[in-house]
């Protein structure tokens, strides 16, 4: 399995699509979220426009190592992004990170600006507190009882997705219910999870920040998001200088597949600004 050991003794599982000697796009996921939440058809898709597309577990969840004392923020979890692209002998990279991944995506800009090419934001925020429009909705689903077998986690994830769906669009929820099963398989770690949650949570405000980010930027978001109101989008929009909003009609806290192709297209437009 492909791990790699970074320079501050953090262990990352990631896994790779296309073609190894095109510029890499690293992805970087959301709370809770394994690398197999980056469904294979849209990093096809992704890599499809010349790229090698990374996907990695970020520390606490799916193979990657666990931080039981916890204590971590996103400081180092944009940390541990720079030291899986030093791992991977990989200077700089286009970055696209969804949600807590876009949190992490711009403290990565911010700290480590050398290692971001263009940057991608979808559904994520400048600060945790004025735009986490369902924080009562993630509060009541770490208050869920631990599931006791496989089939308990697969409901228990479907439940929790019910607040991230789409209300302009079908749920897909074959996949759902085959991802819950296959991150199960992976690794069931509520605790992990929790761990990320106070680091987003303890995260400060970066908006003050964020225009030191020039790196060519484009912000995606939903205006049905219950999770993390839109208005968030056009706050990034506004601290970041050389970036780009697009608001989708009836999209939530996640990517529907009937815009995947818009959405992979403004990625791709993003980084050929750069």
């Amino acid at each position: 399995m492909p791990h790699v050991t970074t320079a501050t003794g953090v262990r990352l599982y990631y896994e790779t699509l296309g073609d190894p000697k095109a510029p890499p796009l690293l992805l970087i996921q959301g709370l809770g979220a394994q690398l197999l939440g980056w469904h294979p058809e849209l990093c096809a898709a992704i890599a499809d426009g010349g790229f090698q597309v990374i996907r990695f577990d970020n520390r606490d969840v799916g193979l990657s190592q666990k931080f039981t004392a916890g204590g971590y923020g996103l400081t180092d979890m944009a940390a541990d992004t720079a030291g899986l692209l030093d791992a991977l002998g990989i200077e700089c990279a286009d970055i696209v990170g969804q949600s807590m991944g876009g949190m992490i995506a711009q403290v990565l800009a911010l700290e480590h600006p050398a290692r971001v090419r263009s940057l991608g934001l979808i559904y994520t925020a400048p600060d945790t507190y004025e735009f986490a429009a369902g924080a009562d909705l993630i509060e009541d689903r770490m208050a869920l009882p631990r599931a006791g077998n496989r089939a308990e986690a697969v409901e228990s994830y479907l439940r929790n997705e019910a607040s991230c769906l789409s209300p302009g669009y079908p749920a897909d929820l074959a996949w759902l219910r085959e991802l819950g099963g296959l991150m199960y398989d992976r690794d069931y770690d509520p605790d992990g999870i929790e761990r990320q949650l106070a680091a987003v949570f303890d995260a400060p405000d970066r908006t003050e920040s964020l225009p030191r980010v020039a790196v060519p930027t484009t912000i995606l978001h939903g205006v049905g998001d219950r999770l993390i109101d839109a208005s968030a989008a056009e706050a990034l929009h506004r601290a970041i200088p050389n970036s780009r909003v697009t608001l989708f009609a009836g999209m939530g806290h996640e990517l529907p597949r009937p815009l995947w192709s818009e959405i992979v297209a403004l990625i791709h437009d993003n980084i050929r600004r750069a």
